[in-house]
């Protein structure tokens, strides 16, 4: 008796699974730790929530940039993967700690720019001294993070993602335990409030990084020479890393940084509307759970068919079975959003006319969801290319040139429902022209390569 062999399809969605399901974690661990120090927070004083709340996103919005700029080593990992040569991963990751070390000074440096001016945040004397007291404890995991992540984006690449998020998920209930015993004084600890939680963080980040260390004994690391790696100038040395990863960090940058602007205009409507605008946002990031482990898989399978010198026919097949799967995932996110609008409305406000505001605008979150998931797909397989440059420009361009510049003018009838039409405006933009610029480079994997080229 045959088995019967599984269909392409299956197979690629099944790989896609295997890869980017354990990497939902990761989304849900990074989401959990800024909910879980908010809920926290909240319970210790207005002002306590009011300041960390505030060094957060400060905290994030000056580390981003190197974070994502680093996360280059995955794709370029699964194209030396493919490609055969697994020997030359150990001097990526060489050149992975130099940049990671030169990150660490250059954060650290902003970041101290940044304690010394919280003074100037409109805060009260109490306020500022809780954000200092927090940011100063919390600083120390930013070369934790940094130096450990070149293993994990490595181990990424690699197609080795289950103890990553395996990891990630136990990090959770680890940092309520450490928060519930250092910040509320239980298991015998004095309570210590925002200290507690900041050290709650550091010693949760502190363990989870030792954990992640323990990478380096998976067998796809076995014979890395890191130390003695010889660094090719073009394949695996900083400048690649960077030439990579730095658009994709300008493009994070710009997306926060336009976020903010629009949420800057929508509180020109009034309080309710700024709070229902941000309760939607939260929702619609929310919602981004797992689009994000797909297309962190769709990143690595191209990358590693790519290296492999995979036909035009094999990666549109991949891209398309991703494409298909996040329209599968979206399509029910959004019948799950419409159907329950009210009630995830009333889990955010009991104000009624913040309740009704929000519940329209949900309708928007879940087609745009839709929208933003398909582009996703598209742009990370752009990024499984290495055509960073242009996911940067199009998404800036899409960020401020159409859905900031038509938001704005739509919200002068629409009012805040004129907002989320540009940012709707946006992510169509941005998923048409990925999409013809995803179509050009596929045409380029089957066409000859000249002698001037070799």
């Amino acid at each position: 008796m045959t088995i019967p062999a599984k269909h392409p399809r299956t197979a690629q969605a099944a790989e896609l699974f295997r890869v980017g399901g354990p990497l939902v974690f990761t989304f849900i661990c990074d989401m959990s730790f800024a909910t879980i120090t908010t809920v926290a927070t909240s319970w210790i004083s207005p002002t306590a929530v009011a300041a960390v709340g505030l060094t957060i996103n400060f905290l994030f919005s000056t580390i981003v940039f190197f974070f994502i700029s680093l996360s280059a080593i995955t794709v370029i990992t699964a194209e030396l993967a493919g490609s055969g040569q697994h020997g030359k991963i150990g001097a990526l990751l060489k050149s992975g700690f130099k940049l990671a070390f030169l990150f660490s000074i250059s954060a650290a440096t902003l970041l101290i720019l940044l304690w010394w001016s919280l003074p100037l945040l409109p805060l009260s004397d109490e306020g500022v001294g809780l954000a200092q007291t927090f940011l100063g404890i919390c600083v120390w995991i930013v070369p934790l993070e940094f130096f450990v992540f070149v293993v994990v984006f490595a181990s990424n690449g690699l197609g080795r993602t289950f103890w990553v998020g395996a990891i990630n998920f136990a990090a959770v209930p680890f940092f309520i335990a450490l928060t519930w015993a250092l910040a509320f004084g239980n298991l015998g600890f004095d309570a210590r409030g925002v200290p507690g939680v900041a050290f709650a963080i550091l010693l949760t980040v502190a363990a989870r990084s030792c954990a992640f260390s323990l990478l380096w004994l998976q067998k796809e690391f076995r014979g890395l020479n890191v130390l003695e790696g010889s660094v090719e100038a073009g394949v695996t040395d900083i400048r690649r890393i960077l030439k990579i990863g730095a658009p994709l960090g300008f493009t994070e940058i710009s997306g926060l940084a336009s976020i903010a602007v629009i949420g800057i205009f929508v509180s020109q409507l009034g309080v309710y509307s700024l709070a229902a605008h941000n309760i939607a946002h939260n929702v619609f990031a929310v919602a981004h759970v797992m689009i994000f482990g797909l297309s962190r898989a769709t990143v690595i399978q191209v990358g590693f068919m790519v290296g492999q010198g995979a036909s035009k026919s094999a990666v549109s097949s991949l891209i398309s079975t991703a494409f298909f799967l996040a329209l599968f995932m979206s399509c029910s996110i959004a019948i799950l959003i419409l159907a329950f609008a009210g009630n995830i409305a009333a889990l955010y406000s009991q104000d009624i006319s913040v309740v009704n505001l929000v519940t329209s605008l949900l309708a928007f979150v879940a087609v745009l969801r839709l929208i933003d998931d398909c582009t996703m797909v598209l742009q990370a397989s752009l990024e499984g290319m290495q055509q960073t440059k242009t996911i940067f420009q199009i998404r800036a361009s899409s960020h401020w040139l159409v859905g900031l510049a038509s938001g704005y003018l739509l919200s002068m009838w629409l009012g805040i429902f004129g907002f989320w039409v540009g940012i709707g405006l946006a992510l169509v933009y941005a998923c048409g022209f990925l999409g013809v610029r995803l179509r050009s480079q596929l045409q380029l994997l089957d066409a000859p390569i000249s002698p001037a080229n070799k």
